[in-house]
């Protein structure tokens, strides 16, 4: 966190976070689209981590420590991240094409509930009175979307499991940033942020190696220009995305950057809304001003639950 920020600082920070939360919410009627149209998601999610790969090998390139090598203290967390993220996106890919993407959006904030009970599990990991509140909230707001018309119970299971697969990933990621601030040189100390920018980068390298591989099977390949299409669109706004978090991230802090992020549940209810009033029923079903403003007070809802859960107020 940065000590006294000047207003432009804030503001680009705060900037950069929406801009995270909204790219993250376009991405996720990215697949929507795909999958409406009848696209694989499997192959979109090969060919867009495909592509991310390509962009970020070169800043891999430059980001990369003098003296840094190969070291178990950072492979294990890289492979860990990894294998959980990706898996995440599947599941997240799959829920979508059962569910409109501003019904699964806000839910993805249940990951701090996973949150909560992965700390339980570990020694001297439990939570205070001020996270099991946030919790309690978080599944309130879940509760609130669910009501009229709530998302179909095999969606609401990937969900789960998917914001499960992502709370293993973001441990996953900080045992990353600390092993590679561990392994490079005392000499040449790398910086939270740089090995946070590294970690980003490294990580969706990797995702790049796995699309590799798969690409090789009949069932991931490309079949037309719709899936290049796809993949190239979702690709940008992914990767937007995580550029604006890390931007956010360098101006105003983590857990300042988390909360932004996490608006891009109110963010995709707005979108779908939107959407829906245009005529993209096969994107978003038209509903009424009631229900819609019910989705809206839930997503604000999980929003705060995460500022709640985050924030250190000790």
């Amino acid at each position: 966190m940065l000590l006294n920020p000047d207003r432009s600082t804030i503001a680009i920070g705060v900037a950069a976070g929406l801009a995270a939360g909204f790219f993250s919410a376009i991405s996720y009627f990215i697949s929507r689209d795909h999958g409406t149209r009848g696209g694989s998601s499997l192959r979109l999610l090969v060919l867009a981590h495909g592509l991310m790969a390509v962009v970020c090998i070169p800043a891999t390139w430059l980001l990369w420590p003098a003296g840094l090598t190969l070291d178990a203290r950072w492979l294990w967390p890289l492979l860990g991240t990894t294998t959980s993220y990706l898996l995440g996106q599947v599941l997240v890919f799959s829920a979508l094409r059962r569910a409109g993407a501003s019904r699964v959006a806000p839910l993805l904030g249940l990951k701090i509930a996973m949150l909560a009970g992965i700390s339980c599990l570990t020694p001297g990991g439990g939570l205070d009175v001020r996270q099991w509140v946030a919790v309690a909230m978080s599944v309130v707001a879940a509760a609130m979307l669910q009501r009229g018309g709530g998302m179909p119970p095999a969606a609401l299971a990937l969900i789960l499991a998917a914001c499960l697969t992502f709370a293993t990933s973001d441990l996953c990621i900080v045992a990353l940033i600390d092993g590679l601030q561990v392994a490079t040189p005392s000499g040449r100390p790398l910086g939270r942020l740089a090995a946070g920018a590294l970690a980003m980068s490294l990580t969706y390298v990797a995702c790049g190696g796995v699309a590799v591989g798969l690409a090789s099977q009949p069932v991931a390949r490309p079949t037309g220009r719709d899936d290049w299409r796809a993949a190239r669109w979702y690709a940008i706004a992914w990767l937007a995305g995580m550029v604006g978090l890390y931007t956010c991230f360098g101006m105003v802090g983590a857990v300042f950057g988390n909360i932004l992020q996490s608006t891009r549940g109110v963010i995709a209810i707005a979108i779908g809304a939107a959407l829906a009033h245009r005529g993209r029923h096969d994107l978003e079903a038209h509903v009424d001003r009631g229900t819609f403003l019910r989705r809206i007070a839930a997503a604000i809802l999980m929003t705060a639950a995460i500022a709640l859960y985050v924030i250190d107020l000790g």
